[in-house]
């Protein structure tokens, strides 16, 4: 998000509870007061976050996404949404933008809505595909953006880049994986666009077009998204090129650490896209 809102906005604080999250962020946005911090344990009744123009978050979506064979209705994370509007409520910025899974349960939606418009704001509740505003992979998102005073206008489509392109500028391509010899047989059979192979209830397996964008990226230490023309699992350098970062991008972490941010991450594009109209039309 801060890649794609940063051309629009200047960010001023940002928050995760994780420390490679934080570690990375800090490395690549300097110019941002980051910490270490329990979104529950912040607030901005303190003043704190005076003159805040807009507050932008993704809060944890894993026990609502279908990807989690183990998600369940009593899943901490889930109260993090809440936790994120009782901020925005707090703060009371001229917008908010939220932005996670489709599959968050309708109740949960409903309370966030009704949280926003309860505090003052129009809110716009709707579902975007990434590819739809020049990404390179289909992700589809439920976004919220709040606007107090005005109405928020969604952004013009765009056509999507395809794997090609967003992988023609990367300087290094670290991160590959390494797989056994079974693991690169079932690789072999992989078929272009169609997801197979069986993990519990979910297809496993896909390889990409050359010039077609790529399917959602996943964390690639769980889920196989095979390059074009190799038999192999695409590396990590080409999933965050994927997610729209830019080439020389610092990362901090282990592997699956890093996969799993690359994996959380919102789409670059699709990020510039809602700040730009933002920017342009209300904010």
């Amino acid at each position: 998000m801060a890649a794609g809102f940063s051309p629009f906005f200047d960010i001023v604080h940002a928050a995760d509870i994780k420390p490679e999250v934080v570690s990375t962020y800090a490395a690549n946005h300097p110019e941002t007061d980051v910490r270490r911090q329990d979104i529950r344990l912040l607030t901005g009744c303190r003043g704190d976050f005076d003159g805040m123009t807009g507050v932008i978050g993704g809060p944890p979506c894993q026990g609502s996404s279908i990807i989690n064979t183990r998600r369940c209705a009593d899943d901490p994370r889930n109260e993090i949404m809440g936790e994120f509007m009782r901020l925005v409520t707090e703060i009371r910025p001229r917008f908010f933008v939220m932005e996670n899974v489709p599959g968050v349960p309708a109740e949960r939606k409903a309370a966030v809505i009704q949280a926003g418009e309860a505090a003052g704001f129009t809110v716009s509740s709707v579902y975007l595909n990434a590819a739809e505003y020049g990404a390179a992979q289909t992700r589809k998102r439920w976004i919220v953006i709040g606007v107090r005073g005005g109405k928020w206008t969604a952004p013009a489509r765009r056509s999507p880049a395809t794997v090609r392109q967003a992988l023609a500028g990367i300087r290094e391509n670290w991160g590959l994986m390494q797989s056994r010899p079974d693991t690169l047989a079932r690789l072999a059979r992989s078929v272009p666009d169609e997801w197979t192979g069986i993990t519990g209830n979910f297809r496993s397996m896909i390889r990409l077009s050359w010039d077609r964008p790529a399917p959602a990226v996943v964390n690639l230490k769980k889920i196989y998204m095979v390059h074009p023309d190799e038999i192999r699992n695409i590396s990590l350098a080409e999933a965050a090129a994927l997610q729209g970062f830019p080439p020389g991008y610092v990362w901090k972490g282990n592997e699956s650490q890093i996969a799993q941010m690359i994996a959380n991450a919102m789409p670059a594009e699709l990020a510039g896209a809602i700040a730009g109209s933002l920017a342009a039309g209300c904010c």
